[in-house]
């Protein structure tokens, strides 16, 4: 007994010495590599168990750098290297634990479905040094640059998965605004500028706040045009130009907390108060933006959410067997969300044209006008007033003596080209007209205040001058007395007097005609009642008739006017002067005494009764050969011709002999 027991106690001792010296090293190791309880272990019996990945040999042991399938929805990662694999039969029913780390859980969340065992043994790389994370490690983590060339891939992925998870990860803000679209002005040679400030009362302006709650002076300092507010001298430094319309700008920007844009992110859209809005846009490297169109005037709202990457991850622990790996896995994405509004009201603009320029007094005139601006069916009354003026209307300026014609109102009004009611142009009118456009303002409508003198919108009635001209004749010479109407008051014209002559009488026509004897041009003024008076200077009067045309030139104001040609009161006749008769030149006969042309006086001397012989034989030769007849053409002549001289003659040598007889016959009685 004694024996057995001094046998126990040698064993005893013997055993208890080779353990001490295998500890301190005395003794080889019983077999090559990591102790059995460091390193882990391929399962080889579960190859499903492992994703993508690596195997490193480290000192201390085998590790596993990649995915593990330990959840058949999603990969998970070791946080404990070193420790047994985590298969899922070590997890049923684990529950798990959010652990905040925003950019593993981005890189996770971003990466966690990849294929590549890069990248695999990228993230399981990340999730072991996170130092965010509980870690229990048997085998010391490493980067995948630290780990040789097996791992160089798994480097560079490693290296850029965190660069841009520094950028990307969360957490994230939802940007999201509305801005009125607005309507630039256009600048046409026919109009001022749309959203200038005008000093006419009439005239729309946007100079104060609008209701779509911006701003919106129209105007930019340097774009001023004819209906300028001159009395505006503040600094428009930061004007928006432009009026708002039936759109806004929906912009959209994901941020994340470096401040840097999430591209490639679907973002889900509510609209309220828009037709055909999008319900979905994609955030980009920079703000995107779409354009809204409200339904109807009122308020416009968008409300925009996001699925993104968490900020969390989850954290499981094992609930059988012993020194099994705990593992994290993605989170499930996370919400961010964003909103804005906008109120839009109708802003109305009005573009019209006169339907005649050059209207006719007694007849009507209708505005040709274009209504854009409002929104959706939104429908608007507009009152058209038309105007007149005796002087020229300046663009966008009432003047002092813009007078009202009369005013017609279209009623249910909506965007698009319309025709007003009819306005009566006066009979007696001359001068200038136009319309002017009025939309009353209220909750849903901008107040629209057409300006003054638009050219479009203008029309013209002339004045038609007249005049009356009398022709004097005084003597030998003759002008003209010219009484000038219906010019525009105190508008200068030119008139122009013209003398024709013609041989007979003229008869009065529009074409003139005759010998142009005469033109005389004059520069006149008219007084306040559009009338001016003029003298010709005289002209010789030739013989026949003289008849005056008076022409008015034409001019921006004044019609062109001419007279007739031949009219009674504008035309004189000068007859030709009456010469006096020549008397018969006495017969020449050489026999014949000197004295004979006294003895004519002896006739009284004679008897009362008639001769014995009273016949005259020389008369009867000149009856047989009279004077021959004019032609039947010619009118009759007056005055002395060279027959008449003759025949007289023949009666003058028959009486002188018929005497000469008498007295022979009277003296050879008495003897």
């Amino acid at each position: 007994m004694t024996t057995f027991r001094l046998a126990s106690l040698r064993t005893f001792l013997l055993l208890t010495i080779l353990t001490v010296a295998s500890l301190i090293g005395l003794v080889p190791a019983m077999a090559a590599g990591p102790p059995v309880n460091l390193g882990e272990v391929p399962v080889q019996t579960a190859p499903n168990a492992y994703g993508p990945g690596i195997w490193h040999h480290a000192k201390q042991g085998k590790t596993w750098y990649g995915s593990y399938r330990t959840f058949p929805d999603t990969s998970s990662y070791c946080i404990d290297a070193g420790k047994k694999s985590p298969l899922p039969k070590y997890f049923d029913d684990a529950k798990s634990e959010q652990v905040t780390t925003a950019q593993t859980a981005w890189a996770l969340h971003e990466y966690a479905g990849s294929t590549s065992k890069d990248v695999q043994a990228a993230l399981s790389a990340i999730a072991r040094l996170d130092t965010a994370l509980p870690h229990d490690h048997k085998v010391p983590p490493q980067k995948p640059a630290d780990l040789g060339k097996k791992f160089a891939g798994a480097a560079k992925k490693h290296s850029s998965i965190l660069a841009k998870a520094k950028k990307y990860a969360g957490p994230y803000t939802l940007e999201v605004s509305l801005e009125p679209v607005l309507r630039m002005p256009v600048l046409e040679p026919h109009t001022a500028p749309e959203s200038a400030s005008s000093p006419d009362s009439w005239a729309s302006d946007s100079t104060d706040s609008d209701s779509n709650g911006t701003d919106a002076k129209e105007l930019g300092s340097e774009e001023n045009g004819p209906g300028d507010d001159k009395d505006d001298q503040g600094d428009d430094t930061g004007r928006i130009l432009g009026t708002p319309t039936d759109e806004a700008t929906l912009t959209l920007s994901l941020l994340s907390a470096s401040g840097a844009h999430v591209p490639d992110v679907p973002v889900t859209l509510k609209a309220s108060g828009a037709k055909n809005a999008p319900t979905t846009l994609t955030t980009g490297d920079e703000a995107v933006t779409a354009t809204l169109q409200a339904s109807a005037p009122g308020t416009l709202a968008v409300t925009a959410k996001a699925k993104v990457a968490p900020q969390t991850v989850r954290v499981f622990e094992p609930t059988s067997g012993t020194r099994v790996q705990r593992v994290v896995t993605p989170d499930t994405p996370a919400s961010v969300a964003g909103k804005a509004s906008v109120d839009l009201s109708s802003q109305p603009k009005v573009t019209t044209e006169i339907s005649d320029q050059t209207p006719t007094p007694g007849q009507t005139v209708t505005d040709e006008f274009t209504v854009s601006g409002l929104i959706g069916d939104h429908t608007v009354t507009v009152e058209h007033t038309l105007w007149q003026t005796a002087t020229e209307p300046k663009q966008g300026t009432k003047n002092d003596d813009a007078r009202e014609i009369g005013s017609v109102t279209s009623k249910d009004i909506g965007n698009g080209t319309h025709t007003s009611g009819e306005v009566t142009v006066p009979e007696d009118f001359r001068g200038w007209l136009y319309f002017t456009e009025t939309i009353a303002g209220d909750k849903a409508t901008k107040e629209w205040k057409g300006i003054h003198g638009q050219p479009r919108e203008t029309g013209f009635v002339p004045w038609t001058p007249t005049a009356d001209t009398e022709a004097v004749l005084e003597g030998k010479q003759t002008h003209a007395e010219v009484a000038v109407a219906g010019l525009r008051p105190d508008s200068e014209a030119v008139v122009t007097v013209t003398a024709y002559h013609v041989e007979s009488e003229p008869e009065q026509s529009e074409e003139p005609e005759g010998k142009e004897i005469s033109t005389q041009d004059f520069t006149v003024v008219a007084d306040a009642d559009g009338r001016a008076e003029i003298s010709t200077e005289a002209i010789d009067m030739p013989v026949g008739w003289v008849t005056y045309v008076t022409a008015i030139e034409g001019s921006d104001v004044n019609a062109e006017w001419t007279s007739d040609w031949g009219v009674p009161a504008e035309t004189v006749h000068r007859p030709p002067e009456e010469k006096p008769s020549t008397p018969p030149a006495p017969p020449e006969e050489p026999s014949s005494p000197p004295e004979e042309p006294s003895t004519p006086s002896a006739p009284p001397e004679q008897p009362t009764s008639p001769p014995e012989q009273p016949e005259t034989p020389p008369v009867a030769p000149v009856a047989e050969t009279p004077a021959a007849p004019a032609p039947p053409a010619e009118l009759p002549r007056t005055g002395t011709t060279g027959n008449g001289m003759l025949i007289g003659l023949g009666i003058v040598l028959v009486g002188l002999g018929s005497t000469i007889l008498l007295i022979s016959g009277s003296r050879r009685g008495k003897g």
